[in-house]
């Protein structure tokens, strides 16, 4: 058997298994290709099939046999197959207006990745309007994002296979600079700069890292084609792209109340998306980075105050005091 019909035979029996298949019953089913020889040697041919198939789409996951579950391989169908995405010929026209402007600087980290869903989009479509003459949408990469391509792109692709990667990073916080192990769970452009999220193994909790205070990065060699962990399905990135400059986890969290002037209201609702609403402009925040509290409440001069507690007033007040 050749290995494109070894490949097809993996798919198709993976996809018809009614429980997770062991590697004893995947030799078993594959004899001439993974049971003939040194053992060490089917593992690594099996392992380079699986990820090739990972690299083409194909989702092939292993379940541990924690909690009662059976052990083994698998492809999750609701990975594989995605429900039809329709767009108007309005929507269509915008898409590619706005995608243009980005694929026209090659400086952009996913500019080939875009490229080719564009293409497969395109396929689909059975009309292309032109968009409006009187729009038009350009883009500029800044230098510092342009410099981190390279970085970028192999985080995504840890991010893919779901490994592990080793940094050396500098904190700007603290001035620090630790050596981490991070499971990566996404990747946010936010405020200019890109930010990696996930589980930080010497915190033990969830952190975020700007890309450019990454001074080195790699990622885990072993077992390429066997994911390093699972995203947990309540995670959610869309929480990390709002999160604003008090959200960090530096410190426990604290409770602080503010009021906003009414004529600043709308403007700062989008950044106030998680505080409480206590009564028309006054919010209740969770704050685990009081720098960047007060950084923020200076940079909005007289428009936002402090009601409590006293502790953050006072802090403030000697931050004034000391710039005059």
């Amino acid at each position: 058997m050749n290995r494109t019909e070894r490949l097809l035979d993996l798919i198709t029996y993976l996809l018809n298994a009614k429980e997770p298949v062991s590697w004893r019953k995947i030799k078993n089913h594959f004899p001439e290709d993974y049971a003939k020889g040194v053992e060490e040697s089917n593992q690594r041919k099996f392992e380079r099939d699986k990820a090739e198939l990972i690299s083409l789409g194909i989702p092939i996951d292993y379940q541990g046999g924690a909690e009662g579950q059976k052990e083994g391989y698998l492809i999750r169908k609701e990975k594989l197959f995605l429900p039809e995405i329709k767009f108007s010929p309005k929507e269509f026209s915008l898409l590619m207006l706005a995608a243009g402007a980005v694929m026209g600087d090659a400086t952009f980290p996913y500019r080939h990745q875009l490229e080719s869903a564009l293409d497969k989009i395109t396929s689909l479509q059975n009309q292309i309007d032109p968009p409006p003459d009187e729009m038009s949408i350009t883009y500029s990469t800044p230098k510092s994002i342009a410099s981190q391509s390279s970085l970028i792109n192999k985080i995504q692709d840890s991010l893919d296979r779901r490994k592990t990667v080793a940094i050396r990073y500098h904190a700007f916080s603290t001035g620090e600079t630790t050596e981490r192990k991070v499971n990566p769970y996404g990747l946010i452009l936010r405020r200019g700069k890109w930010t990696l999220v996930g589980w930080d193994h010497l915190r033990q909790d969830l952190r975020t890292f700007v890309v450019n205070r990454i001074e080195h990065l790699e990622v885990n060699l072993r077992r390429p084609g066997t994911p390093d962990y699972e995203i947990p399905d309540d995670f959610s990135l869309q929480r990390y792209q709002n999160q604003q400059p008090w959200e960090l986890r530096l410190h426990e969290p604290v409770s602080v109340r503010i009021q906003v002037s009414g004529h600043r209201l709308n403007e700062l609702l989008p950044q106030l998306i998680n505080a409480t609403v206590i009564e028309n402009g006054v919010f209740e925040l969770n704050v685990t980075n009081r720098s960047g509290l007060v950084s923020w409440i200076l940079s909005q001069k007289t428009d936002v105050r402090v009601l409590e507690p006293p502790n953050i007033r006072s802090h403030i007040r000697d931050v004034l005091e000391s710039l005059t």
